[in-house]
């Protein structure tokens, strides 16, 4: 079963790295607008599965179902926050900012899922990091960005979508021992359609009718397969080792992107690519616990 949902969410994170081929093959759509209508044909895609596969009855709202409410809004704030980030700096700063998650993890996880911090997860996280600021150059980032003019705002974002993105991670764990999996996805899914429902309206016709085959594909593999490999995957191991293993989702997205849109890999991004896929080596690898101090 460990070995199972490691491969899962491994999968599912290189699966998320095609995000950036759909969005660059979208056009003529807000945000708001793209999001909501993958997740529309995602959801459906969710109900097919859960129809084929004769597993409805995992749908039914049982126990905690404020805090299936709560993952649906954080998956939402997390996507929306990360776009509005993108939108006002960089995808270098949102990227650095996103995953800043796997820290807010270590440090809640022992209060409020009673995990103990371990060493060899403490070192895999201070790798993983090392591999997120190796790909970014947060010193160059710093010189480019105006801290106090319109970056602001996509600087706050992107501090919100790493605090909302460890929140998913964390009540996803949370949730393991009530809903499934696919089950705690349909529903996030289906709050996030409820809470996006005004930006349906935005968007014309014509638009939506060019990009909806690459929507429903997007969401098909981004939501009926990445999404359910990830979620799956994630609510079967540790928060802080989930949380360091979803950084192998930047290395994807570096991978497609130099495969597909043929963008230049440097240097000091193939070595952050190492220290990350080092770090989440080190995370899967059964640890020990931290010294001690007493």
């Amino acid at each position: 079963m460990s070995q199972k949902a490691y491969l899962e969410l491994i999968s599912g994170s290189i699966l998320f790295g095609l995000v950036g081929i759909f969005l660059a093959n979208i056009h003529g759509m807000s945000t708001g607008s793209i999001i909501f209508y993958k997740h529309f044909a995602g959801i459906v895609f969710l109900a097919i599965y859960f129809l084929m596969t004769g597993r409805t009855a995992l749908l039914r709202p049982a126990k905690r179902k404020n805090y299936l409410l709560l993952l649906g809004l954080f998956n939402t704030v997390t996507i929306f926050a990360y776009f509005i980030c993108i939108r006002y700096t960089t995808l270098s700063v949102a990227i650095l900012l996103l995953y800043t998650a796997p820290m807010y993890v270590t440090l809640l996880s022992p209060v409020f899922l009673k995990e103990k911090v371990r060493t060899l997860g403490v070192i895999a996280l201070l790798f993983s990091l090392a591999g997120i600021i190796f790909i970014v150059d947060p010193a160059g980032i710093v010189s480019q960005v105006d801290f106090w003019g319109k970056d602001l705002i996509g600087i706050i974002a992107g501090i919100v979508s790493g605090m909302s993105f460890a929140g998913v991670i964390l009540t996803v764990r949370y949730l393991k021992d009530d809903y499934t999996g696919p089950a705690q996805l349909f529903w996030s899914t289906f709050i996030g359609i409820l809470v996006l429902a005004p930006a349906a309206l935005d968007v014309t016709l014509p638009s939506l009718a060019e990009n909806m085959v690459m929507i429903v594909l997007f969401a098909f593999v981004n939501t009926a397969v990445a999404s359910i490999l990830y979620i799956s995957g994630m609510s079967k191991l540790p928060a802080q080792t989930s949380s360091i293993i979803a950084l192998m989702e930047p290395v994807s997205v570096i991978f497609f992107d130099h495969l597909l849109l043929h963008t230049p890999v440097f240097f000091n991004t193939m070595a952050g690519c190492f220290f990350i896929l080092l770090g989440a080596a080190l995370a899967s690898v059964k640890n020990v616990p931290m010294p001690n101090a007493n």
